[in-house]
């Protein structure tokens, strides 16, 4: 993730008219006030896809291709797949393996993490860790304040420089002294031979070097000054 600011993309793909839908918009606003807050706020990018169905991400995808793609929305138990809005304002479940096979084709282009934040995606983020080097989805139900708790603290320490596999485990802690049933936390998967906790949103050019220790030469010339206290009477 190098060469300019990292691109996040929250497809927001809750329908106003389902009943229980969560409220998308408090959660990329708390995604934001994050990212703004951050010591890196300059080198990560934003953006929405409102009222997203399954061919408006698509298009989105195939115009450009974010670092991190976040869902924001609702899951279906029982391997329903994620939902996406239908034309006539409802939603419904898209299939895993497929969405799975449509983002893997820009995994060369630089997608590098997807957040699943809905319901039941632990299956398809196993699916999708095939090819995508990071995916976080939740084995179970999440509530919709336990969905922003985990996003929000998840992009400050993104956007703060930490790796991925320090960020979400910095979430995943943070959710659960919060109150979220350990069962229904989010897990973090990685595609085979990727290391979680080397990637990273904030590429090396905009990160600070670590502070280096001042290192003191060895030897050199005496010092006169202790000599002297060395033979005073």
């Amino acid at each position: 993730m190098t060469g300019g600011p990292s691109r996040i993309l929250v497809v927001q793909a809750a329908s106003p008219h389902v009943h229980g839908s969560p409220d998308t918009g408090a959660e990329f606003r708390e995604i934001q006030r994050s990212i703004d807050g951050s010591q890196y706020r300059n080198a990560v990018t934003l953006d929405s896809l409102q009222a997203a169905r399954l061919v408006d991400l698509s298009d989105r995808l195939i115009k450009e291709v974010p670092a991190v793609l976040h869902f924001s929305g609702r899951g279906t138990p029982d391997r329903g797949g994620l939902r996406f809005l239908t034309d006539d304002g409802a939603d419904a479940p898209v299939c895993d393996r497929g969405l799975g096979n449509l983002l893997a084709q820009f995994v060369d282009e630089g997608l590098r993490i997807v957040v699943l934040n809905a319901c039941w995606t632990s299956e398809l983020a196993d699916l999708m860790a095939v090819a995508v080097p990071c995916v976080i989805g939740t084995a179970g139900p999440i509530g919709d304040q336990d969905c922003r708790t985990y996003s929000r603290t998840l992009y400050s320490s993104l956007a703060h420089g930490r790796s991925v596999g320090q960020s979400h485990a910095i979430a995943h802690a943070t959710a659960e002294a919060s109150g979220t049933h350990p069962d229904h936390l989010p897990g973090l998967r990685s595609s085979p031979g990727t290391i979680a906790g080397a990637v990273h949103l904030i590429g090396p050019e905009f990160r600070a070097p670590p502070p280096r220790d001042s290192v003191k030469p060895r030897g050199g010339a005496p010092s006169w000054l202790g000599i002297a206290k060395k033979w005073r009477l």
